[in-house]
């Protein structure tokens, strides 16, 4: 049972509380890779025509054209990857970035730095089962989780504009009027981080439009697929503040990303599959934000990846500063590592109960998406076995049902994450055996 709460510690978790505002940008600002240059067929940088970004509102916060970067190869097979960057939660946190960042204006992009190395873009290592298919990365600069759905200036931030789902509709229509993508055969959408977040509540839509294009152009349908990695913005039960959590309190914040999406971001995007099950089931439509509520109604295929520690959520979300892959496992703040990884640990096993045909592929790593973009890249990552290419494969390519869940690390009875390093562990959560 909760331990009850203190008079003299009531100010402090109200703080906590107020302070998670702050932290949501703060933290999930380091989710955005830079850009590196790296050797290899190179990416083009391709601009939406002025009137066009006009037109179609596929604009940045500053109200400059989006657009995105190109890689020609496999003129039948392509992925289109939303980039990462966190959430301006607050009026500041999106001027700053419209100011002076490449997460707010297409103004600070350039061609001779492109996202060369980056996830399943990563284009001549062997560990990418994509790297021959043609690459779509598209920058992320609207600063609403790619849900943003407004054409024009939001008073509420001062006029700028959040844009992100007619970004990426804007940039489908520009590929397939100047490329071969209206008749490709097999299509994958990936996103890391707030990219994943909108891989996730796209992925049936994705599949929609570019079935309309290929019918447009003469062509069958591609093959869809959708690859979120660490967008599990939140497992169910989550965010539990530290601080609460330290004094005995397991009550979530309550619809706190939710009711600012659908609020300042009005209008937003959001999957319509839920919405029509917020109606039938009679929840509020705000929910539909929360990917552990609207996972049952993707209907795409789907692969997930994360880390069941994911430590943006732990430490810069829940605010545990003292939380680290050394912490002990019996101390506070491993306490509190371990209570989140059995809540992502819950989500997996309930996203496996409702679409058992989605593969999983999640580590016992404490990071949040920089480990995944080394998986693609040059380390090879292994659970029971199996590396992320082949468990990639084996459900892509084969149809194999493909749910791994690395084991824990430190003493089995109190399951902590591995390092970095670590090939494999001995621990789990209970249950967690059965998604092995």
């Amino acid at each position: 049972s909760s331990a009850p709460c203190c008079s003299t510690c009531l100010p402090h978790l109200f703080a906590a509380r107020a302070r998670m505002a702050r932290l949501v940008v703060l933290g999930m600002l380091g989710a955005s890779h830079p850009f590196a240059v790296f050797a290899g067929a190179p990416f083009t940088l391709e601009l939406f025509p002025k009137e066009l970004a006009e037109e179609r509102g596929a604009q940045c916060l500053d109200h400059s054209p989006a657009g995105y970067y190109i890689r020609v190869q496999d003129p039948q097979r392509w992925v289109v990857f939303l980039e990462g960057g966190g959430l301006c939660v607050e009026t500041v946190d999106c001027i700053i970035r419209a100011v002076d960042s490449p997460t707010g204006s297409s103004k600070y992009w350039h061609n001779h730095t492109t996202p060369e190395n980056n996830h399943m873009l990563t284009e001549d290592s062997p560990l990418n089962p994509f790297a021959n298919w043609s690459h779509v990365y598209l920058p992320y600069c609207s600063g609403d989780t790619w849900l943003g759905n407004s054409k024009g200036p939001h008073l509420t931030l001062l006029g700028l504009q959040m844009s992100g789902h007619l970004i990426l509709e804007t940039a489908l229509e520009h590929l397939a009027n100047t490329t071969s993508f209206a008749k490709a055969t097999e299509v994958v959408l990936g996103g890391t981080s707030a990219g994943g977040i909108g891989t996730f509540h796209h992925a049936d839509w994705f599949a929609e439009k570019v079935g309309q294009l290929a019918a447009v152009a003469g062509a069958t349908a591609p093959r869809v697929a959708a690859f979120p990695v660490e967008g599990i913005f939140f497992p169910a039960k989550f965010p539990v503040l530290y601080p609460e959590f330290a004094v005995g309190l397991r009550q979530p914040v309550d619809d706190f990303l939710s009711d600012w999406v659908t609020g300042v971001f009005s209008p937003t995007w959001m999957h319509a599959g839920c919405l029509q099950g917020a109606k039938t089931k009679d929840f509020e439509e705000a929910h539909c934000f929360d990917i552990s509520m609207m996972f049952e109604y993707i209907e795409t295929p789907i692969f997930v990846l994360t880390n069941q520690f994911d430590k943006l959520m732990i430490h810069d979300m829940g605010i545990c500063l003292s939380c680290d892959v050394e912490s002990t496992p019996t101390s506070t703040s491993g306490n509190y590592m371990r209570f989140f990884g059995q809540l992502m640990n819950q989500t997996l096993a309930h996203f496996h109960t409702v679409r058992p045909s989605a593969g999983i592929f999640a580590t016992s790593e404490y990071h949040h998406d920089e480990n995944f973009n080394g998986f693609f890249r040059d380390h090879e990552k292994k659970i029971s076995g199996v590396s992320l290419r082949s468990a990639i494969e084996r459900w892509y390519f084969h149809g194999e049902t493909t749910v791994l869940l690395e084991a824990t690390c430190g003493d089995p009875a109190h399951p902590m994450p591995c390092p970095h390093e670590a090939t494999s562990g001995t621990g789990g959560f209970e249950g967690a055996a059965s998604l092995r």
